[in-house]
Order: structure tokens, then sequence, then C-alpha cells
């Protein structure tokens, strides 16, 4: 059976230049993050500030939670920090 997980609203850029946003798994939160690299890559993002990386996370987030759920589910809901190769 398929570990129960939800995606909050709940997100912000760090200083290491990447989007953290929180997950719920089976109730516990979870954080996640993705790379401004990854956006970068994937998403054609070519702004630098907090402002443009929340942007490119907003217009793509379903990609990038199915990424951060497939990751979520096997390392049995442990953060997860997603990459540029975590969405190929």
């Amino acid at each position: 059976m398929a570990t129960p997980i939800e995606f909050t609203n709940r997100r912000h850029a760090v200083a290491a230049a990447r989007v953290a946003f929180e997950a719920n798994v089976e109730g516990k939160p979870v954080w996640c993050s993705v790379s401004m690299d990854a956006l970068n890559h994937h998403f054609g993002n070519t702004g630098t500030s907090a402002h443009d990386l929340i942007l490119s996370f907003e217009a793509h987030r379903p990609r990038i939670e199915a990424a951060a759920r497939r990751a979520l589910e096997k390392n049995g809901g442990q953060s997860v920090e997603l990459e540029t190769r975590d969405l190929d």
C-alpha cells in the first residue's frame, strides 16, 4: 500500500539557492527542496532572486512534487533534496 503523502502550501527560497517545500508523510511534516540548477535546467528559470525561484517552483509544482513523492516513497519519508538528475 502506498504511503500517504500530502504536500502543503508552505514553501520558501533558501540561501543555498533552493526552494524548500513541506510535505506531510503519514501526518508528519517533512521538508523537501529543489535546487536552482534543477529549476534552471528543466524549467528554463533564469532568475536568481527568491521571487524568481518561487515563481518557477509554483509554475512547475506538479512535476516537482511528483519527483519528491517518488523520492519520499523510496527513502521511507525522510527529507528530500531534489537535484537536476531527480527530475529527468
